[in-house]
């Protein structure tokens, strides 16, 4: 490997390890304002993607006019969700923790009932695929059942691997040598 490529890579990792630790961190320890910045950022995206979708309804290439007109309804959902967002950050990141808590929580829960479903085809060990299964039903609908306290150990699980990624990387920051 050369010494250009390996410097880069090690810059690279370390840049990653620093930027991992920092998020984790203020998302464990400042979970209401990373939330809320999560939150915020949804909203810019939403404003930046209604404004580009408003800008394309004026492009030659769409002849049809019902499809202007969807872009011109779609573009004006975009905007005004943006700007819900930015009218209270708060609630905005509220939400962004319930949808968060409900879609795990629906994930689980149809992965552990297809693990069910799949038990009997499973040749090897049962008993690992059938707690696998289980773990993922309880825990798909308590997540259901309390979406908001779910996501929130999640947005806090989240921040506590983005902090020890970002060390562990930082560690192989300092301990890479040519």
């Amino acid at each position: 490997m050369s010494n250009d490529f390996f410097v880069k890579v090690r810059r690279t990792i370390g840049f990653d390890g620093l930027i991992s630790t920092i998020v984790g961190a203020l998302i464990v320890f400042l979970p209401g304002r990373s939330a809320r910045a999560a939150a915020g950022m949804v909203g810019a995206v939403f404003i930046a993607v209604g404004l580009f979708r408003l800008l394309s309804v004026f492009q030659k290439s769409i002849d049809n006019n019902w499809t202007r007109i969807g872009h011109v309804i779609l573009s004006i959902i975009y905007l005004v969700a943006g700007v819900f967002i930015f009218m209270d950050m708060s609630v905005a990141a509220i939400s962004l923790i319930l949808v968060v808590g409900t879609l795990t929580g629906m994930t689980w829960l149809i992965e552990g009932i297809i693990q069910f479903a799949l038990l009997n085809q499973l040749s090897a060990n049962k008993v690992w695929s059938f707690l696998s299964a289980l773990i993922s039903v309880l825990g798909g609908l308590s997540l259901l059942f309390s979406p908001l306290m779910g996501g929130l150990l999640l947005w806090t699980f989240f921040g506590l691997l983005l902090m020890i990624i970002g060390i562990f990387k930082l560690i192989q920051f300092v301990t890479l040598k040519n």
